[in-house]
C-alpha cells in the first residue's frame, strides 16, 4: 500500500466528530469523515472481495455515494483502489497526510493497511449511553451503552498486539478542558507541529470550539436509575477504561428485563422508520433480515436519496462536510461561477 494512515478511532457519541475536525483542520493533515464503505467489506480473514462484488456492494453504502471518489480500475485489486482513495482525498485536499475517523473494525483495517496507526478517544461511558437515547440503534442507556462495550474491547484487545509507538490514547474529557496540550501530543505522534489553525474549522462549520463544561454536563441530566442501568452492563470495564464508579448501589438487570427491554426498543424502532421513510422503511428492514438482495438494493438506496435530502449538515459550504474531492470542488466552483 501507497499509504499509511491513522486511524481516529472511538465509539459513537464519543467525541470523534470533534476530533476528526480538529484534525482535518490541521494544514498538514486531511481526515476522512468515515471509512464504513471500506471496513465494511474487508472480512477479518479470507479473501477480498473482487471489484464487480465491491461495485455491488457500494450501491447502499450513503456515504460512499456522497463522497466523490471514483474506482480506478487500472489498480485491478481491492486493496489497491480502496488505498487510492485515500491518495484521491489527499491530492483534493492539497496534504500529505491522511487520517480517517473509525469506529472499531481494527482488524479489518490493518488488513489492506498493515502499518497503520491509531488515536484513541475514549469517553465516560454515562456520557456516552445518555447520548444515545435519541438515536434509533440506541433508545434506552442500557442498550445505547452496547456499541462502546464492544469497541472498547476491541481496542484493549488491538493495544495489546500493536507496538507502542503505533497507537496512542486521549480523553474527551481532557481534549475539551485541556485542548492545546492533548492537540499538541496528538500532533506530535502524528509527525506535525500544533497549530492554532486546527481551530479554523469553526469559522466553516457549526461546531464550536472545545467547550471544557462538557466535560461533565451529562451529571446534571442522567438520573441515578440511568446510571445504575449504565454500570450494570458495563461492569469491571468501568473502571478498566480509567472511570469512577457512581457509589450507587448496583442494579441487577435479568435476561427478562432485557429482552422486556429491547422488545419495548423495536416497537419504537418500527415506528421510527415509519416516520422517517414512510413504508420504504419498514419494508427495508423486513426483505434485508429475509435476506431478499435483489429487493433490498433498490428500497435502501430510496432510503439513502431520503436520507441525503434531509441530513444535517455541520460544513457551511455545501458539500465540504461530504468530501474534498475534486469532482466535488469542481461542482461547488461552477455553482458560485
Amino acid at each position: 500500500m501507497t499509504n499509511s494512515p491513522t486511524f481516529l478511532a472511538g465509539a459513537e457519541r464519543s467525541g470523534t466528530t470533534l476530533f476528526r475536525l480538529l484534525v482535518d483542520s490541521h494544514p498538514e493533515i486531511t481526515c476522512l469523515e468515515g471509512i464504513d464503505y471500506v471496513l465494511d467489506a474487508i472480512p477479518t480473514k479470507g479473501r477480498f472481495k473482487t471489484l464487480d462484488e465491491y461495485r455491488t456492494f457500494l450501491e447502499t453504502q450513503n456515504v460512499w455515494l456522497t463522497a466523490g471518489m471514483t474506482i480506478n480500475d487500472d489498480l485491478g485489486s481491492f486493496e489497491a483502489v480502496v488505498d487510492d482513495f485515500l491518495t484521491q482525498r489527499m491530492a483534493a485536499a492539497g496534504k500529505d497526510k491522511v487520517a480517517a475517523r473509525i469506529r472499531g473494525s481494527y482488524a479489518q483495517a490493518l488488513r489492506v493497511w498493515p502499518d497503520a496507526r491509531f488515536v484513541h478517544i475514549v469517553r465516560d461511558p454515562r456520557a456516552v449511553a445518555l447520548s444515545t437515547k435519541p438515536f434509533e440503534w440506541g433508545g434506552h442507556v442500557y442498550i445505547g451503552i452496547a456499541k462502546w462495550i464492544e469497541e472498547e474491547k476491541e481496542w484493549i484487545k488491538l493495544t495489546e498486539t500493536l507496538p507502542a509507538d503505533r497507537h496512542m490514547e486521549i480523553r474527551f474529557e481532557e481534549l475539551v478542558t485541556d485542548h492545546v496540550r492533548v492537540l499538541t501530543d496528538v500532533c506530535e505522534f502524528m509527525g506535525v507541529d500544533f497549530t492554532e489553525e486546527m481551530y479554523s474549522y469553526v469559522e466553516e462549520t457549526d461546531f464550536e470550539m472545545p467547550i471544557p463544561a462538557k466535560a461533565d454536563e451529562w451529571r446534571s441530566v442522567i438520573t441515578d436509575k440511568e446510571t445504575r442501568y449504565v454500570e450494570a452492563r458495563v461492569g469491571d470495564l468501568l473502571e478498566e477504561r480509567g472511570f469512577e464508579h457512581s457509589g450507587l448501589p448496583p442494579l441487577t438487570v435479568t435476561t427478562e428485563d432485557a429482552i422486556k427491554l429491547k422488545k419495548d426498543l423495536r416497537i419504537q424502532r418500527w415506528k421510527q422508520k415509519l416516520e422517517l421513510h414512510g413504508w420504504v422503511g419498514p419494508a427495508e428492514l423486513i426483505v434485508r433480515k429475509a435476506g431478499i438482495s435483489a429487493l433490498h438494493t433498490p428500497l435502501k438506496r430510496m432510503m439513502n436519496e431520503h436520507e441525503r435530502a434531509n441530513r444535517v449538515k455541520s460544513w457551511r459550504e455545501p458539500g465540504r462536510e461530504y468530501s474534498y474531492s475534486p469532482a466535488k470542488k469542481a461542482e461547488l466552483q461552477a455553482k458560485a461561477n
